[in-house]
């Protein structure tokens, strides 16, 4: 159906407003290829100008929030379908032992095998290893010892104390803390350093160490 000089003016007049071409096909009721092909050649005033680029900027805000909710909702079926997968996990004394020999062989020191040695600035690694380790194995705690890698911005005292917490390790089996040299880099916010575990016993190292290296002659 052609259309009248008169709505095609409403289209012009609108563009010159500062409407975007597909406001102005939505606001018309027209197809976007119609309402790029009479407004391509509209020049636009300041004016104009500044109120599509305001659009411009809420779009991309309005997009953004799209996107981060969709990729919330995306976390949350990940999560759902974890945990699905979690609650059969087997939880025996040998399943834990597994567990802290596979964790250990990917992060653990390798040098020897007469104590344990696992850093990391993860708190939650910390955690799970430990909490494996104490659950698999019949250890001594008063074996266990902490070491504080820290930058000269990190105050040493705040640092063992959070570490402690996040081991659950006493203050007492915390050894004098490592500071890293100045590197001129900047200062990380929240970064708590990291912390060296270790455990001194030759037979749970030893234990460990046969646990991983066998492992995949039965998976």
């Amino acid at each position: 159906m052609p259309y009248s000089l008169e709505f095609k003016q409403k289209a012009i007049n609108l563009r010159k407003k500062g409407y975007s071409i597909k406001e102005v096909s939505e606001i018309l009721g027209i197809a976007k290829s119609t309402s790029s092909l009479w407004l391509r050649n509209v020049k636009l005033s300041k004016k104009a100008q500044g109120r599509l680029a305001k659009r411009g900027i809420l779009g991309q805000h309005k997009s953004r929030r799209t996107n981060r909710k969709k990729r919330e909702l995306r976390k949350q079926e990940y999560k759902l379908w974890a945990k699905s997968k979690l609650k059969s996990l087997p939880t025996s004394k040998t399943a834990l032992q597994i567990y802290c020999s596979i964790l250990y062989w990917a992060e653990g020191g390798k040098f020897t095998d007469n104590h344990l040695e696992f850093t990391n600035s993860d708190p939650l690694m910390i955690g799970l290893f430990l909490r494996l380790l104490r659950k698999g194995f019949d250890i001594d705690k008063s074996k266990l010892r902490a070491n504080v890698h820290i930058h000269e911005y990190h105050e040493d005292a705040k640092q063992k104390d959070y570490w402690s917490k996040a081991s659950n390790i006493p203050l007492k089996q915390f050894n004098k803390s490592y500071r890293k040299p100045h590197t001129r880099k900047r200062i990380r916010n929240n970064y708590p350093g990291c912390v060296r575990i270790c455990y001194y016993s030759a037979d749970t190292a030893r234990k460990i160490q046969a646990l991983y290296q066998n492992l995949t002659d039965y998976i």
